[in-house]
């Protein structure tokens, strides 16, 4: 996949130089959850290390949004086994409402089907709208910890770094 066009923005392949500028998108995006209640402590959460980025990168399955020149938002993935893990979806408030998370994610699940992976894997805030309740319009389906370890480490982890356990979830996307 080299990239979805449209009339002021596109999609494509990340590359190792686009780490550098998705902290920032990261960290607008989360200024988002300042609106909730309970969550605003989110927004000030240190976003996903350039270098960890960079890791994410060289896997060959990231994908950016670009405007002009700027990246707009970005979704960063790992694989595991058969499975692509998505560890972090941002846009940029600005660009937000106008698709670029859905043809991230469309993308995402093209690339991923394309590679062989069966499915797509993620964890994320059960109530949050921009969270679950998009993943489920998207295809997602929640599943319990507990059919999947490695998801249910993800769980533990986010929890000894201050998540609240009981407001994250796990989902699946299958790949048919």
């Amino acid at each position: 996949m080299n990239s979805a066009q449209t009339d002021d923005w596109h999609i494509r392949l990340a590359r190792r130089g686009d780490a550098a500028a998705m902290p920032a998108i990261e960290r607008e995006a989360s200024r988002m959850f300042g609106r909730i209640d309970g969550l605003a402590w989110v927004a000030g959460q240190a976003p996903v290390p350039v270098d960890r980025l960079e890791r994410y990168i060289a896997r060959g399955h990231c994908l950016v949004a670009q405007a002009g020149e700027h990246l707009v938002g970005f979704l960063v993935t790992e694989p595991f086994g058969r499975e692509l893990h998505a560890y972090e979806f941002s846009v940029h408030p600005d660009w937000q409402g106008r698709g670029i998370g859905s043809a991230l994610l469309r993308g995402c699940m093209i690339d991923a089907r394309n590679s062989g992976f069966t499915a797509i894997t993620l964890t994320t805030f059960g109530e949050v709208p921009w969270n679950a309740p998009f993943y489920r319009r998207m295809g997602f389906v929640d599943i319990a910890a507990a059919d999947n370890p490695r998801l249910a480490g993800e769980l533990a982890a986010e929890a000894e770094r201050g998540m609240p356990a009981e407001a994250r979830i796990a989902m699946t996307c299958a790949l048919g």
